[in-house]
C-alpha cells in the first residue's frame, strides 16, 4: 500500500512538470506571433506506464511425499490334491445262512377212544399226622406259692399213658424232664383242676417267663415228637397265671 502511494505522488509530479513546460512554451510562442515562423509540430505527450507493484509470491508449501500404499495381496488357496489311493473298506460280513426248518411230521390219526367205565372213588387216605403226639393248654391257675406246669399224657383212646417223657425248658435254660405215671395223682381229691399224671415244678415262688413243653422219646432228649406248647406265667397271683395245665394225646 505504501508503494502504491509513492507511485501516485510520482505520477502527479510528472504531470505538474509537463504542465509547466507547456506553459513556458506557450508564452514564447505568443511573443513570436509577429514573426512568421514555421508551425512547430506538436510533440506528443509522453505516456507514463504505471508499473504494477509486484505482488508477494507465496512461499510454496512443502508437499508431503506420498507414501507407498501397500497393495493388499490376496493369497490364493492352492487346492490340496491327494494322490493317495483310497483303501477299500473290508467286505461286509456275509450273513449266516438261516436254519431251514425241519419238515414237520404229520401226526398219525389216533384211534377212536372207546368209552371207559368210570370207577367209583374209594376211601381217601387220611394224611399221616406230623407228630405222634399233640399237646394243648387246658387250664390256667393262680398260686402264690410256686410256678408249675403239669397235666396228662393220654393214649389215642383217651386213657392214661404212663412212662412218657415230657421235656420243659426256657430260653437260656435247658430245663428238665418229667415222666408220666399210670395213675391220676389228683383223682378223688377236693382240689379240682389238680388232676394229672405228670408234674414239673419250676420254682417255689411266682416267676415270670415263657416255658416250652413237648413230648420226647426218652429222658435227656431234645427231639420233640409232639408240637411245642408255650406256657406263660407272671408275678400276679391274684389275676395272673402261675400254674399251667397241659394235656398231650397220642395220634
Amino acid at each position: 500500500m505504501r508503494g502504491m502511494n509513492q507511485r501516485i505522488i510520482l505520477a502527479g509530479g510528472i504531470v505538474a512538470l509537463v504542465v509547466a513546460m507547456l506553459a513556458c512554451s506557450g508564452g514564447t510562442l505568443l511573443s513570436r506571433k509577429a514573426e512568421p515562423t514555421s508551425t512547430p509540430t506538436k510533440t506528443p505527450r509522453p505516456t507514463f506506464t504505471i508499473t504494477p507493484t509486484p505482488t508477494d509470491t507465496p512461499v510454496p508449501t512443502h508437499t508431503p511425499t506420498p507414501t507407498d500404499t501397500p497393495t493388499p495381496v490376496t493369497p490364493t488357496n492352492t487346492p490340496i490334491v491327494y494322490t493317495a489311493t483310497p483303501t477299500p473298506e473290508p467286505p461286509t460280513d456275509t450273513p449266516a445262512p438261516t436254519d431251514t426248518p425241519a419238515p414237520t411230521k404229520t401226526p398219525k390219526p389216533k384211534p377212536r377212544a372207546t368209552a371207559t367205565p368210570t370207577k367209583k372213588p374209594g376211601p381217601t387216605n387220611t394224611p399221616k399226622p406230623r407228630f405222634a403226639w399233640v399237646g394243648q393248654i387246658d387250664n390256667r391257675l393262680q398260686n402264690c406259692g410256686l410256678t408249675r406246669v403239669f397235666g396228662f399224657t393220654l393214649d389215642s383212646a383217651g386213657g392214661l399213658a404212663g412212662d412218657i417223657w415230657v421235656h420243659y425248658w426256657a430260653d437260656g435254660w435247658e430245663g428238665d424232664w418229667a415222666r408220666s405215671g399210670w395213675t391220676d395223682f389228683g383223682a378223688g381229691t377236693s382240689w379240682k383242676g389238680d388232676e394229672g399224671n405228670w408234674d414239673a415244678a419250676i420254682d417255689v415262688r411266682p416267676r415270670e417267663g415263657v416255658w416250652h413243653v413237648c413230648v420226647v422219646p426218652s429222658e435227656g432228649s431234645w427231639d420233640c415228637i409232639s408240637n411245642i406248647v408255650d406256657a406263660a406265667t407272671n408275678y400276679d397271683c391274684q389275676t395272673g397265671t402261675q400254674v399251667v395245665h397241659i394235656t398231650f394225646r397220642k395220634q
